[in-house]
C-alpha cells in the first residue's frame, strides 16, 4: 500500500473521483480513483429513488472534499479490473479521518468487498435510513 497527496479534478459519483496524484519529485498523474471497500447508490440509473440517493452521496462527497480545499491523502491498493486506482481517501489536514468510513457512517455508502448485487442492494436499502434526512434536505425529488 502506498500513500499519496491528491487533488480533486472531478467527482464522478459517490464512490469515484478523477484526481491529480502527486507521486513525488514533481511528478503528477491524472487518475480515476474508485473508493475501496465501499459502494454507493448509482446516480446514473432509471430507478429514480436510487438515483436520488446516489446524487445525495455525490453531494455529500463534494461537501467533504470542499471542506479540505479538494485536497486529500490517498492510500492506494493498486488498480481494479477496470483500470481505476483502488484506494481509501483521508482528510488532508487530519489524515486519520477516512472519507470512505465517513460515507458509510452517514448512510451514503455500505461496506463492500464483493458479494451479490442483491446483497449490496439490500444493504443500501438499509443504509438509506441513515441518509434519508440529508437526501431529503439537499436533493430535490426526481419524479
Amino acid at each position: 500500500m502506498f500513500e499519496y497527496d491528491g487533488k480533486v479534478k472531478k467527482i464522478v459519483d459517490g464512490d469515484t473521483i478523477d484526481a491529480y496524484i502527486d507521486l513525488g519529485f514533481n511528478v503528477h498523474v491524472d487518475k480515476r480513483i474508485r473508493f475501496m471497500g465501499i459502494d454507493t447508490p448509482e446516480s446514473r440509473t432509471r430507478d429514480l429513488t436510487e438515483k436520488r440517493y446516489g446524487l445525495g452521496a455525490k453531494h455529500r462527497l463534494i461537501e467533504i472534499l470542499e471542506e479540505n480545499d479538494n485536497i486529500f491523502v490517498l492510500k492506494s491498493h493498486g488498480t481494479g479490473k477496470f483500470g481505476r486506482v483502488l484506494g481509501e481517501l483521508f482528510h488532508h489536514h487530519e489524515s486519520e479521518i477516512s472519507i470512505n468510513e465517513m460515507l458509510i457512517d452517514e448512510g451514503h455508502a455500505v461496506a463492500y468487498f464483493g458479494g451479490s448485487k442483491q446483497e449490496v442492494k439490500d444493504a443500501l436499502m438499509e443504509a438509506r435510513k441513515l441518509s434519508k434526512e440529508y437526501v431529503e434536505k439537499h436533493i430535490e425529488p426526481l419524479d
